[in-house]
């Protein structure tokens, strides 16, 4: 392909090289998320970005790195008009501001790997360091894979391990616990193969390098491995399971969620998800019948990878009954609120577990149809009062693992706001009635409430991947045109402007389905079928049990 057909990488860095080609004086093709040359080399892209180096340790050439880091204040911004159905003292404060006194600059793509760089030529092991490529890729034992799946599984380690947790950390992101066990587990080391390609085929596919390439190809037979050898391990576990394969089986059902989200959103997930949950329940039973001995003989990085899936698959399901209208009476043999907190410091959503237990049971109050009108109306009254009770700062605050420095605790208020306000948007789309009963004739002042919290999450920041769920919910309720092209706007930032890439398939599912609804409700409008209350878009798309899945 000639050169001026290449897609550079991300801006700000067009015409340079990436760091080992510049190193080296080589032609660099410049495509990200690494330059084909490094990947061919079996080699670590170090990115186009700044390079970041170790500080107060030995540079290359032996002097020192000085430390050159400048903490930036935060900048304040206006707070979102509040509607009458929330508190205004649940609003995101400025105070939080001089409670941090400084915004969190997160370490870049290359950032990251330079650090890996060092402590690996200066042999250092201390706690807190980051490391972006996994220890266990060193292991003798990758050797023995071929060099696609090597590369497959350092994309896994450096970008869908990094996109699956909030604040990536290596630490704290207990995703890349599981690739030390893909020499133990077949399925697990296809599944992981399997989402690394798909990963980096869609990745390739946006910047129009390789549409419907190799990367492809690969996913695809990858998955059909990992489904074959997860119906071996699943029909020969009998008696003899054991509690780490059992946690590895979970993951892998759930990984095969996470490559349908990357694929674009639908497929089989809740086939997926049905199956995890069962095996969820069966561990809680465990558990609770004296097998907490068993369970604790699992490594405790494991434990945390263990309560990271677990919190993701039901995060998945809870959300998936939003649009789907899927069945929801799995709900009462979970244990809900205490499998969400256990992880809600890795949860890229920030969403608080008591909001996504509310938005659980205001789904099985949509499909209650035996309960007299009035008493569902007062069910949802109760919701909207308990989301309106909810301290989001308090929560924010409270969660176990997070600190000033290392976390934007700001954005996670305004993150877990927007999230409660389309919970309350939510409600009142499922149960109608409920605001009239407030008094209300229209939810435009809760859908300005839902944007100025979405506003308040710069386009740049790490945790933008989390607000596609709210962003959804109010683009879709919204008429005007310009915010309509707001929120896409917001979407497509998630996708790919945003520095922090997150090319996940639902998301542009989640940007198709919003104009799908504008283009009904303007269809509703011309043909005089719209009644005064407005077109409920939520119940429509509910009673065509569309499986697809936004999170």
């Amino acid at each position: 392909m000639p050169e001026s057909k290449k897609t550079p990488p991300p801006t700000g860095a067009q015409q340079k090289a990436c760091h080992n080609c510049r190193r080296r004086r080589l032609r660099c093709d410049r495509s990200v998320p690494s330059c084909h040359k490094c990947s061919l080399n079996g080699e670590e892209c170090l990115g186009y970005g700044t390079f970041f180096r170790w500080a107060n340790a030995p540079a290359v050439r032996g002097r020192l790195a000085l430390p050159k880091q400048k903490k930036e204040p935060l900048k304040t911004s206006a707070s979102p008009p509040v509607s009458p159905l929330l508190s205004p003292a649940l609003s995101p404060s400025p105070s939080l501001v001089s409670e941090t006194g400084y915004q969190f600059m997160p370490l870049s793509r290359a950032g990251f790997i330079a650090i890996n760089r060092k402590v690996q030529e200066t042999e250092e092991d201390e706690a807190g360091m980051y490391a972006l490529v996994h220890p266990s890729l060193l292991d003798p034992f990758h050797n023995s894979l071929d060099r696609k799946s090597q590369q497959y599984i350092h994309h896994f380690s450096n970008a869908v391990c990094r996109d699956l947790v909030s604040i990536d950390q290596h630490s704290r992101n207990p995703f890349r616990a599981m690739i030390p066990l893909v020499d133990r587990f077949d399925y697990l080391q296809s599944i992981i193969v399997a989402t690394g390609a798909m990963h980096l085929a869609t990745l390739q596919n946006y910047h129009n390098l390789r549409p419907g390439g190799p990367e492809l190809v690969d996913a695809l037979v990858a998955k059909g491995k990992a489904v074959s050898a997860l119906k071996r391990a699943v029909a020969g576990a009998g008696a003899g399971v054991t509690p780490t394969s059992q946690a590895m089986i979970l993951a892998a059902i759930v990984f095969f969620v996470n490559l349908d989200l990357i694929d674009n959103g639908k497929g089989s997930w809740q086939t997926h998800i049905e199956a995890a949950s069962t095996l969820m329940t069966s561990i809680q039973k465990q558990i609770a019948s004296g097998g907490q001995e068993k369970i604790m003989m699992i490594d405790e990085s494991l434990m945390r990878l263990v309560d990271a899936i677990a919190a993701d698959c039901l995060t998945y399901r809870i959300f998936g009954t939003t649009i789907s209208g899927v069945d929801t009476s799995w709900a009462e043999s979970i244990e809900v609120t205490r499998t969400l907190e256990k992880a809600e410091a890795h949860s890229y959503h920030c969403c608080p577990p008591v909001m996504l237990e509310t938005i659980l049971a205001t789904s099985r109050l949509f499909h209650d149809h035996l309960s007299a009108p009035q008493d569902r109306v007062k069910r949802a009254l109760e919701l909207l009062s308990r989301a309106k009770k909810f301290d989001v700062v308090n929560w924010v605050y409270a969660i176990q693992g997070l600190s000033l420095e290392q976390d934007d605790l700001c954005v996670r208020v305004s993150l877990a706001s927007a999230h409660r306000a389309a919970a309350c948007l939510y409600i009142l789309l499922c149960v109608p009635d409920a605001l009239r009963a407030l008094g209300l004739v229209s939810l435009e002042p809760l859908v300005l409430e839902l944007r100025g919290y979405i506003a308040q999450v710069p386009l740049d920041h790490v945790l933008l991947k989390g607000i596609v769920w709210p962003v959804f919910m109010a683009g879709a309720q919204t008429n005007e045109t310009s915010q309509r092209n707001w929120y896409v706007e917001r979407l497509e930032s998630v996708w790919a402007k945003n520095p922090w890439i997150c090319p996940w398939g639902y998301i542009r599912t989640a940007i198709e389905m919003m104009k799908e609804i504008w283009e009904a409700r303007a269809a509703m409008k011309m043909a005089g079928l719209e009644d005064l209350g407005g077109w409920n878009w939520l119940a429509a798309l509910k009673s065509k049990r569309e499986q697809c899945l936004i999170v």
